[in-house]
C-alpha cells in the first residue's frame, strides 16, 4: 500500500476531530440493497459486514466467500463484489467480520486482490477466545487468523471473544474475566503482532468490570495503535452511567462505540475527554523509558 494513504481511522475521518466516539456504523451490510443504502448515507462511516462461506442467490457453484451471518449461507453480494463497489468510494472504511477461519483462508486471495486499491480503514474482524458468559460459540482459530492477519500490516486486526449474553440467551449478568484479557495479551505476543489491533468487548459486559477492561489496555500499552470497539445487541441490558464512565475513562481518541442509537444517545460522549487512562498509562510508560532505563 502506497505511504501516503492512512488508513488509521482518526487520520481518515478529519472531522471527528481524533473522537473516536463520533464514527458512525453501519450493521450487516450483508446484500447489494444494503451496500448501496450505506454508502449512499452521508452519515455512516464504517460498513460492518459478515463473511462466511457459501453461495449467491439462484447459483449452485462451489462455495465462495459471501456476505452474511450464520445461519444463512446465501447471498445477493460475494466479497469480491463487495470489494469491488467499496473502492471506488474513497469516504468510508470497512470491517469484515469473518465468522469461521475456512473463511478467511478462502478470503485472502480476493483481500489481497484488492489491498493496494482500499484506500480507506480496513478492519479485520474475528471473535479468536472464548469469553463470557460460558460462551458455546466456536471461536475462529485464533494463532491461525492472527498469524495470517499479519499478512495485512496496515489494517487494523479487531479480535475478541464468543460472548453468550442479552435476550437471545437471556443472560443479563456477566463480565470478561482477568483470564480471559490475559490470554488474548498472551496470543498477540506469541504471534509478535505489530500492526494496530482494536479489541471488540460487549457494552453490557464491559460495563459490569470497567476494571478488567482498564487492565486490558493498560497491559496493551506498549503495542501499537490499540483501541477498544465497544459493541451492544438490541435489547442487551446495559448499565449506561457505567459504560459512560469507562468509555471516559480510556478516552474517546481509544474507544470506537458500536451500539445502538438509543443506548448512544444516554452515554451523553459529546463533553468527554479525549484523556484518559490508556493516554495517562502511555504518558508513564514514556517517562519510565526516558528517565528511569534501568526499570522494565
Amino acid at each position: 500500500m502506497s505511504a501516503n494513504v492512512s488508513t488509521d481511522a482518526a487520520s481518515f475521518f478529519l472531522e471527528i476531530q481524533g473522537n473516536l466516539t463520533k464514527i458512525v456504523w453501519a450493521h450487516a451490510v450483508n446484500s447489494q440493497v444494503e451496500l448501496d443504502k450505506a454508502l449512499k448515507s452521508a452519515d455512516i462511516m464504517m460498513l460492518e459486514a459478515d463473511v462466511v462461506l457459501g453461495r449467491l442467490n439462484g447459483t449452485n457453484n462451489t462455495e465462495i466467500p459471501i456476505m452474511a451471518h450464520p445461519p444463512a449461507n446465501e447471498s445477493t453480494l460475494s466479497l469480491d463484489e463487495f470489494l469491488r463497489t467499496v473502492q471506488n468510494n474513497t469516504k468510508k472504511g470497512i470491517k469484515l467480520d469473518f465468522k469461521s477461519i475456512e473463511a478467511f483462508n478462502a478470503s485472502k486471495p480476493i483481500l489481497d486482490k484488492f489491498r493496494n486499491d482500499l484506500k480507506i480503514p480496513v478492519f479485520l474482524n474475528a471473535d479468536i477466545l472464548p469469553g463470557p458468559v460460558d460462551a458455546t460459540a466456536k471461536p475462529v482459530d485464533a494463532k491461525a487468523f492472527l498469524a495470517q492477519g499479519k499478512a495485512y500490516p496496515d489494517w487494523t486486526l479487531s479480535v475478541g471473544w464468543t460472548t453468550r449474553y442479552g435476550n437471545k440467551d437471556n443472560v443479563t449478568e456477566g463480565r470478561y474475566t482477568g483470564d480471559q484479557i490475559q490470554k488474548m495479551i498472551d496470543e498477540l505476543k506469541e504471534q509478535k503482532v505489530t500492526q494496530p489491533i482494536t479489541y471488540p468487548v460487549r457494552a453490557g459486559l464491559a460495563a459490569q468490570d470497567s476494571d478488567v477492561i482498564k487492565t486490558l489496555m493498560e497491559k496493551s500499552s506498549g503495542m501499537k495503535n490499540v483501541t477498544l470497539t465497544v459493541w451492544s445487541s438490541e435489547g442487551d441490558k446495559v448499565d449506561a452511567e457505567k459504560l459512560s464512565t469507562l468509555i471516559k475513562d480510556i478516552g474517546v481518541t481509544k474507544v470506537f462505540v458500536d451500539v445502538p442509537q438509543e443506548l448512544m444517545k444516554s452515554l451523553r460522549l459529546s463533553g468527554a475527554s479525549s484523556v484518559g487512562v490508556a493516554s495517562i498509562t502511555l504518558a508513564t510508560t514514556i517517562f519510565a523509558s526516558v528517565f528511569l532505563p534501568t526499570i522494565l
